[in-house]
């Protein structure tokens, strides 16, 4: 939690490499198969947290998405296609319910508002949504440990445009569409400048396909370093990781870039 007055700022930025496996259906919607994609996945994501009173912070987050995927079809044809969008618009509070003792861990609370992230005129993508999520984290010995635990909603939410060979498949109805994440992480501190962190994140969520309802599993384990200018106050970090995709949702490798400062 950011003290009263204080702001944070944080920008990721992460690269991924790997496969991307889609479910087929036909004109009459019956699965004939699955379709493997090579992906190459561009993620940039702003973050701002400002205090408001000693256990109560503003925060908002925006994220950014970029593609560009060769599909690989029967025989020899590969297409191949580009795309990017801002794939993420939230705004919500956070409120520290419980602060670090001997005995229990802080847990934080936050919950907010998903805001549409396509053009009304495309029909397409995600609607307005809700989240809530809870989060603690605990000492132990010079080890810091944390866990979290988040569910959220979006309504209304529209098929993205149907593959060409589907061209004639009309967008699908509204679904409501809800997604539980997860995550635990270690961080040691391996020197007065220098920390190395574990995380385990993932993600549990409903999309749509063809105005059918596919639920999916994602699991990234991500390795990694920080540095950091001041030990104490942490006024600006720098940090980077490895993340590795433990399911076939998430069958890639990548980097990850982390930049923030406390003003």
């Amino acid at each position: 939690m950011q003290a009263l007055g204080r702001m944070r700022l944080d920008w990721n930025y992460t690269f991924l490499r790997g496969n991307r496996y889609d479910q087929v259906f036909n004109a009459d919607q019956s699965l004939i198969g699955t379709r493997r994609h090579r992906r190459k996945t561009h993620l940039a994501e702003w973050r701002l947290r400002y205090g408001l009173r000693e256990r109560l912070e503003a925060g908002a987050e925006i994220m950014y998405q970029a593609y560009r995927q060769h599909t690989h079809s029967d025989g020899d044809e590969h297409d191949r296609n580009d795309d990017g969008d801002f794939e993420r618009y939230f705004a919500g509070l956070s409120y520290q319910a419980l602060r670090e003792s001997a005995t229990r861990p802080a847990v934080r609370l936050r919950g907010g508002v998903r805001f549409p992230n396509r053009a009304e005129n495309e029909g397409i993508g995600q609607e307005l949504g809700l989240e809530a999520l809870a989060a603690l984290g605990k000492r132990l010995g010079e080890v810091r440990a944390g866990a979290m635990a988040g569910f959220s909603v979006t309504f209304d939410n529209h098929d993205q445009p149907a593959d060409p060979i589907f061209s004639a498949t009309p967008y699908s109805k509204g679904h409501d569409l809800r997604a539980l994440t997860y995550g635990i992480g270690m961080a040691y501190p391996a020197s007065a400048r220098w920390q190395v962190n574990l995380e385990l994140a993932g993600r549990i969520a409903d999309t749509i396909r063809l105005n059918r309802r596919i639920h999916q599993s994602q699991l990234t384990a991500t390795p990694g370093v920080i540095w950091t200018t001041d030990p104490g106050r942490r006024d600006v970090w720098v940090g980077l990781g490895l993340p590795v995709g433990l399911t076939n949702e998430t069958d890639h490798i990548g980097v990850a870039v982390r930049v923030g400062m406390r003003l």
